[in-house]
């Protein structure tokens, strides 16, 4: 299990005699899959986490239940990565004073998550920036147990003591995680992840400074996704929101690294087209094969799973006629393969 704790600096805010006042408050992330399991998902010292940031189109899917699809197809992969790295504890500066930690999560910013792994159970030991320091080695965050399945629950609160640019300051908080959803994802270039399990984490947290002059309230709720094939999340959603001397709000959607690689010659959006849409009887597909590749299209439902198989040859110019007139009304997910290139555009059949 991959358990981010991300500590951010929400504000600054003068007070009476030009202090300058910094509070920052626990982000904590949770990710799973059909069956999470110490042994195959906990990090471990010397694992590499890439994430590449995806832009939005429209609605961020974040359904949850069994058998869903999360449809991230249309979203566009932008140039900004986020590495995450796994270290030893007496690596860090003041690693010595989180006691019970075992190992330790960097941003490569200066900023860490320190972590109490034990059997079937990972805790959060606390967190440091350059500013500020958070030690929760007398009630530890519970990440969770394992194994995290569909249905999985558990809320746990966490409190600590902290030390902000010379300031001491308390941090008060609850995190819940639940194993919220099953079904298909598809990412950007098309590529399908089935079997898929989705966590949602929420974290509320109170940070207090300078006796109480300085309050933040804080939220972040994440939906995670999880797929056996990958030790670390195919994809995690993140909202944010702080109140209190200044407020922030923040939407970031994170795309493994491993699903990114060669999105961008994988996909044949341009080239294909399917016509009419919505559709009663048939549709048309068409696109050009200037490689004379081996074309196919699978019809799939809302959850993925492949209704039919049409094979449409390797011409040059290809523009077949689909029959429809055996599917009942509904959303569909059209899949064309092209050689090494994939396709996916939806389909409402009327």
């Amino acid at each position: 299990m991959a358990f981010l704790l991300h500590l951010r600096n929400l504000f600054k805010t003068e007070m009476k005699k030009n202090c300058l006042f910094i509070c920052t408050l626990i982000s904590l992330a949770c990710y799973g899959q059909p069956s999470l399991t110490q042994s195959y998902n906990e990090p471990f010292v010397g694992n590499i986490f890439t994430k590449q940031l995806l832009d939005s189109v429209g609605t961020v899917p974040k359904n949850t239940g069994a058998n869903q699809l999360w449809d991230f197809s249309m979203f566009t992969v932008n140039s900004n990565l986020e590495t995450t790295t796994y270290t030893t504890v007496p690596s860090v500066p003041y690693g010595s004073t989180y006691t019970s930690a075992t190992y330790v999560e960097s941003n490569g910013q200066g900023e860490y998550t320190f972590f109490k792994s034990s059997p079937y159970t990972l805790e959060v030991v606390g967190i440091q920036t350059p500013d500020v320091r958070l030690n929760l080695n007398n009630n530890k965050a519970t990440a969770f147990m394992y194994p995290i399945t569909m249905g999985y629950a558990k809320s746990d609160p966490f409190s600590g003591t902290a030390v902000a640019n010379g300031m001491n300051g308390s941090v008060n908080g609850n995190v819940t995680v639940l194993g919220s959803g099953t079904g298909t994802l598809i990412v950007p270039g098309g590529t399908f992840y089935s079997d898929v399990l989705q966590v949602k984490t929420t974290q509320t947290a109170i940070a207090s400074f300078a006796f109480g002059i300085v309050t933040v309230n804080f939220k972040e709720t994440n939906y995670s996704y999880y797929h056996a094939s990958q030790k670390f999340p195919i994809l995690v959603v993140s909202y944010q929101n702080a109140t209190g001397a200044a407020t922030s709000n923040s939407v970031k959607i994170k795309l493994n690294n491993s699903a990114v690689v060669g999105i961008s010659d994988l996909s044949l959006d341009e080239s294909f087209s399917i016509f009419p849409n919505p559709a009663k009887d048939y549709f048309n597909a068409s696109l050009y094969n200037p490689t004379n590749a081996n074309c196919t299209i699978e019809i799939l439902n809302s959850v993925g799973q492949t209704l039919q198989l049409v094979k449409l040859g390797n011409d040059t110019n290809i523009s077949n006629d689909i029959s429809i007139t055996n599917f009942a009304s509904g959303m569909y997910m059209i899949k064309t393969t092209l050689g090494n290139k994939v396709s996916v555009k939806k389909l409402i059949i009327e």
